[in-house]
This record gives C-alpha cells, sequence and structure tokens, in this order.
C-alpha cells in the first residue's frame, strides 16, 4: 500500500526534529568562531615575525599664486564677401542648394520666355478652336413664350446650339437677330396641327448644317461630326392665348375652348416629342461622354399639384400632360433595365413645375377688365350662381410695393388689403433649367468653384421638382387630404359668406375704376298711329293662344337660351360720382 500525504508530512516532520537534535548536541561543544578569529589574531602579533616599517610620505602644500590676467580681444576679421560668402553656405548648405537652383531656374525661365509664350498661345488657341465647336442641340418648343428668350440666350452662352419653335413667321427674323449665329428658330404654330410634319423637316435639314448660321458648310464632313440633339425643353406646355378659359366647367365650351387648348399645351408638344426620340436613343458613342440627354416639360404649378376654381380647362389639360409624361418616363426606364443597347439608359426625363416669375407685363395673367368682360357671355342664372365666388377670386394683378408706399396707401381711397406674391426673378428659372440640360455642370459655385453641387442638386431633386415664387407651397399643399385642402381653398369665401350674412345690405364688389360707366339707354316709344292700332288688334285676334301644356313645358333652359335676358341690365355701378352726374 502505497503512502499517504499524511504519512509523509510525519516522516519530513520526524527528519527535521532529529537534524536539529543533532546539530544542537554538537554545537555547544565547539569554540566560538569570533572567540577563535581573534585568539589567532592575538598569538600572531605577540609570538610571530614583526612587520616591516613603511617610510614617511610627506605630500607638499600649494604656496601663494596669482590668476593671470585675461587675453585681449581678436582682431577685427578682416575677411572679404567671397570669404563670408563661401563660410555661410559652408555652414548652410540646404539653404545655399534651394537658392542656387532657385536661381537657376528663374534663368532658365527668363531665357526660354519666349518659347513657352508660344507654346501656350498655341495651346490656349487650340483649346478655344475645340470650344467653339459645339454639337449639342437643345430644342426649345416656345421660343417666343416670355419664358423662350432669357432661356435661349443662356443656353447660346453656355456653349449649346438652339433650335427653337415660334408660332410666327415675324417671330424668326426677331428671334435670330437677339442671338449670336448658334440659335435657329423655325415655325410651329401650336394650334395647327399641320405645322408640326413641316416643323420636323426643318429641324432635320438643321442638323446637317454647320453652325454659326452665316458660317459656310463642309461638303465633306463626317455624319460623326455633324450635331445632335441633346436635350427636349417644352415650355408650350405651360399656357396658351385662348380666351375664355377662366370660367366655371358649366360655362365652358368644350369644342370651342378646351379643344383648341389642349391642341396647343398637351398634343402638339407631345407629338414632336414622339419625333425626336429616336434621335436621342440613336446618339454616337461620344455624346454618351457629354452627360445624360433631357426631355424636359415645364407645367403650371397651380394646375398640375393642385386645380384652383374657374381653371378646369388649364388645370385637365396639365394633368393629362404630367400623367402621360410619368407614363413617359416609366417606359424609359423599364426599356433601360431590359435593352441590351444600353441606348435608353442615356435619357432622362423631368417635369419642372413653374411658379410665377418677373415676366412682361403683356404676357401676365388675365386683367380685371377682361375677367369682368368675360362674365357678359354667361347667362343669367350663371352670373347669379357664379357670379359672387368668380369676383372674389379674381386678383387685380397690382405690382408688390413697399412698406413706406403701402403704409400711404392704407390712408387712400381703395387701398388693397391683400398682400401680392412677390414673383421671383426669371434667371432663377433659367439657371435651374440649365442645370439640368448641362447635367450639374452649370450648377451653383462656392466663391467660384463647383465642387459637384449642381450634380448633388439634381440626384436631390429626382425627376420632378418646383421652381418660382408659389410652386412650393402648392407643391406641399398637394399632399394635403382633399378634406383639408378644400378647408383651406375655401376658408375666405366662408369667411366673406360669414360677414354678408352679418350685413344688414349685401355688398356687391365694386368694377375696376378705370371701366367706363355704364350707360343706360333709354328708347322712346312714338305714338302709334291709328292705322297701326287697327292692324296689331287684327294680328291678336288672328294668332290662337298658346295652351296650358306648351306654357307649363317652358323651363329656365329655354329662357337662358334667349338672346333678350335680362343680363345686361343686371350690373348696377355704385360709384357715388355717377350717381350725381346722372
Amino acid at each position: 500500500m502505497p503512502p499517504s500525504l499524511d504519512n509523509v508530512e510525519e516522516y519530513l516532520a520526524s527528519v527535521e526534529e532529529y537534524f536539529y537534535a543533532s546539530l544542537s548536541a554538537v554545537t555547544h561543544s565547539l569554540p566560538d568562531v569570533h572567540e577563535a578569529v581573534n585568539q589567532l589574531w592575538v598569538d600572531i602579533s605577540r609570538y610571530g615575525p614583526g612587520m616591516p616599517a613603511f617610510p614617511e610620505v610627506r605630500i607638499p602644500t600649494l604656496g601663494d599664486f596669482q590668476v593671470p590676467p585675461q587675453p585681449p580681444p581678436p582682431p577685427p576679421s578682416t575677411w572679404s564677401w567671397i570669404d563670408q560668402s563661401s563660410g555661410w553656405i559652408g555652414r548652410n548648405p540646404w539653404k545655399s542648394g534651394g537658392l542656387i537652383v532657385g536661381v537657376v531656374g528663374a534663368g532658365l525661365m527668363v531665357g526660354y520666355r519666349d518659347s513657352l509664350t508660344k507654346t501656350t498661345h498655341r495651346l490656349y488657341t487650340t483649346k478655344t478652336q475645340r470650344s467653339n465647336e459645339r454639337r449639342q442641340i437643345v430644342v426649345v418648343l416656345g421660343g417666343d413664350t416670355p419664358y423662350g428668350l432669357p432661356l435661349i440666350l443662356e443656353l447660346e452662352k453656355k456653349g449649346y446650339i438652339v433650335i427653337a419653335s415660334v408660332s410666327t413667321p415675324e417671330a424668326v427674323d426677331e428671334l435670330e437677330s437677339k442671338c449670336k449665329g448658334y440659335v435657329k428658330a423655325h415655325v410651329l404654330d401650336p394650334f395647327e396641327p399641320a405645322t408640326v410634319p413641316v416643323f420636323l423637316r426643318s429641324l432635320s435639314a438643321t442638323l446637317s448644317r454647320k453652325f454659326p448660321i452665316k458660317a459656310s458648310g463642309d461638303p465633306f464632313a463626317s455624319p460623326s461630326s455633324h450635331p445632335y440633339i441633346h436635350s427636349i425643353i417644352s415650355l408650350l406646355t405651360l399656357s396658351a392665348s385662348v380666351p375664355a378659359i377662366n370660367a366655371p366647367l358649366e360655362h365652358i365650351s368644350l369644342q370651342h375652348t378646351y379643344l383648341p387648348y389642349l391642341n396647343a399645351t398637351q398634343i402638339t408638344p407631345l407629338q414632336v416629342i414622339q419625333a425626336l426620340l429616336p434621335h436621342l436613343r440613336t446618339g454616337s458613342a461620344r455624346s454618351r461622354d457629354k452627360g445624360k440627354k433631357s426631355i424636359i416639360v415645364c407645367l403650371p404649378a397651380t394646375d398640375a399639384r393642385v386645380g384652383l376654381p374657374f381653371a378646369s380647362v388649364k388645370a385637365m389639360s396639365a394633368a393629362g400632360t404630367l400623367r402621360g409624361v410619368e407614363v413617359l418616363r416609366r417606359e424609359i426606364s423599364i426599356a433601360a433595365l431590359t435593352d441590351q443597347s444600353e441606348s435608353m439608359q442615356n435619357i432622362r426625363v423631368v417635369v419642372v413645375d413653374v411658379g410665377s416669375f418677373n415676366i412682361d407685363a403683356s404676357f401676365s395673367t388675365t386683367t380685371p377688365e377682361v375677367i369682368h368682360t368675360a362674365m357678359l357671355d354667361w347667362s343669367a342664372s350663371e352670373k347669379m350662381t357664379y357670379g359672387p365666388a368668380f369676383a372674389g377670386i379674381v386678383h387685380d394683378g397690382r405690382p408688390s410695393m413697399s412698406t413706406w408706399k403701402r403704409l400711404q396707401s392704407v390712408f387712400k381711397n381703395g387701398y388693397n388689403y391683400g398682400l401680392p406674391r412677390k414673383p421671383t426673378d426669371i434667371s432663377v428659372f433659367v439657371d435651374n433649367l440649365v442645370g439640368v440640360v448641362s447635367g450639374g455642370r452649370f450648377g451653383p459655385s462656392i466663391v467660384g468653384l463647383g465642387l459637384g453641387l449642381g450634380r448633388i442638386r439634381n440626384w436631390i431633386r429626382g425627376e420632378r421638382f418646383s421652381v418660382g415664387a408659389g410652386a412650393s407651397t402648392y407643391r406641399v399643399a398637394s399632399h394635403l387630404p382633399s378634406l383639408l385642402l378644400d378647408g383651406l381653398l375655401n376658408l375666405p369665401h366662408i369667411l366673406i359668406s360669414i360677414r354678408n350674412r352679418l350685413l344688414p345690405v349685401q355688398p356687391f364688389r365694386q368694377p375696376p375704376v378705370n371701366l367706363p360707366p355704364p350707360v343706360t339707354t333709354i328708347v322712346r316709344r312714338e305714338k302709334p298711329t291709328p292705322a297701326q292700332t287697327q292692324a296689331q288688334e287684327e294680328t291678336k285676334e288672328e294668332t290662337p293662344s298658346p295652351s296650358s301644356s306648351e306654357v307649363e313645358t317652358s323651363s329656365d333652359a329655354d329662357v337662358e337660351s334667349n338672346n333678350g335676358d335680362l343680363a345686361e341690365s343686371s350690373w348696377v355701378s355704385l360709384n357715388k360720382s355717377a350717381h350725381s352726374e346722372a
């Protein structure tokens, strides 16, 4: 049986006790070590040989001494500038080497200045010639609209060739005379569909000519050097000059008012875009390096986003155009994913919601005089039903005033308490469209540096953005629920109706000051002769009286269709001066 751990410990303890007991028994009989060594040293000193005598050594002491005077200063150095320069070069080898290299480089630059100037001028001239070779064409539909001329001038300034459409032949020379030779105008009347094929043939012929317009052509030029269509901008979709479009839907003639407007703002621009899509799709490989091609459709923000009362013609056309453009964008996106030729991946479709801009006054919204005159064609029941609401929604279109002038006008008669919207400068509209056409190359900059801000802005905006005064407001309003949006639009009329109910007399809207006062025509009837009286009595006896059924079947529509209704006498002038003069 092997020993356990306790047995081993007991064994070691017994060995230790035995060793200690043995050592204690021996050490008490041994002498002390210190005493034995001392006794040995005493015996040797007493009985041993003596120590030899060492000689006496004396160390001499220091005597008195004097501190020697300081040496005289060294004489001034008589080195020359050559010695000083060589010494500085030796002490600063890196600085001297850099100075020598700079002096040699400056000397070489001065010596070869003429040849360097010639080389730089040749390179600059070559770059200028290359930059003047414009090949990108931007087609602007509606070059004679108020938005067209500033946009065309800016595109030409940025290095694009512009082919614009105008509605009359007279506008061709007028537009081309304001440009520098890189703008070609062709006639396209949006109200005449027959002019679309003519415009497309003229545009195809323009693609094979050389720009500027007055430059001579090159019959041996290769097709790859011909310009190509880079972008299409539709300004015709904004508006069209069709009379009596601001009216209730009940009064609008769909055949004589809506169809011409629809043809001018939707059908004609889409026909041109359909015909030019193959040109955008079949571009050369070099054109893909210039950025994405674009189709830009401009729509009025109020009609495309919300749709205001008495503007059904504009709203229906803008909504249809917007839906068609969105479908086109989705078709191009799907084709770009499935097309193996990758020809559709380079096309971008953008919708721009246009707000209010400080354009020419002749192209501004309908004036109050025209609006009041448009109501003359309404029937009596339409005037009675829609007249107050139509008059309440009309704005006088007064220009925005400063704070001081607005304060002064408070104390004048006829002050308008409405605050007109301040229109945005037209340059903002132009810069945004040029940024889309160029793919962000001509975008916002910081201290003259683009830093890619234009491309970032285009990426954030996406395929639809708003520009102009009021456009962002209507964009936000379009996302509200219908109940809340209708309540906000009806709020002014609700307040007016509450006010009218509290007043003892129903108020009426005064017509504009510059309208002529109404003229009351007094017809004086002459006393009939006895012969005329006898003839009238015979006619009454011969004419049969209408039956009761015929009288009951007469309706309000028959009365409104008559030309002799009392619409002309339904307006009453409340001007005190006119009554006093009468």
